[in-house]
């Protein structure tokens, strides 16, 4: 960088925020102001391109697809609402009395 009065000392300021802008000065007047991110490759790259990069022949550009091989488990249960397995009959409950208990039903 030259600048008028070669021969005099000048000043070099390099402003770095905390927001990864930056800003070079020389004798109190930028010369420049940009992003480290951006502007500088100080930062390795997100993504490395592969020119040899290709899709499978089977690929599948759908979002969702079915899987033909998905089974449901042997104790799937379709209904909305079963029987609450963890529910106790309370302690003063009387089976002859009060007759055989009913689980309360949750939500499946």
């Amino acid at each position: 960088y030259k600048q008028e009065g070669e021969g005099t000392s000048h000043l070099y300021r390099l402003v770095v925020k905390p927001d990864n802008t930056v800003r070079v000065e020389i004798d109190e007047e930028k010369i420049y102001e940009g992003s480290l991110k951006e502007d500088w490759d100080m930062l390795k790259p997100k993504e490395i391109e592969d020119p040899d990069d290709k899709k499978p022949s089977d690929w599948v550009d759908d979002s969702m697809m079915d899987d033909p091989e998905d089974k449901k488990p042997d104790d799937w249960v379709e209904e909305k609402r079963v029987a609450d397995s963890e529910a106790k009959k309370p302690d003063d409950w009387d089976d002859e009395e009060d007759g055989e208990g009913e689980a309360p039903m949750k939500d499946n």
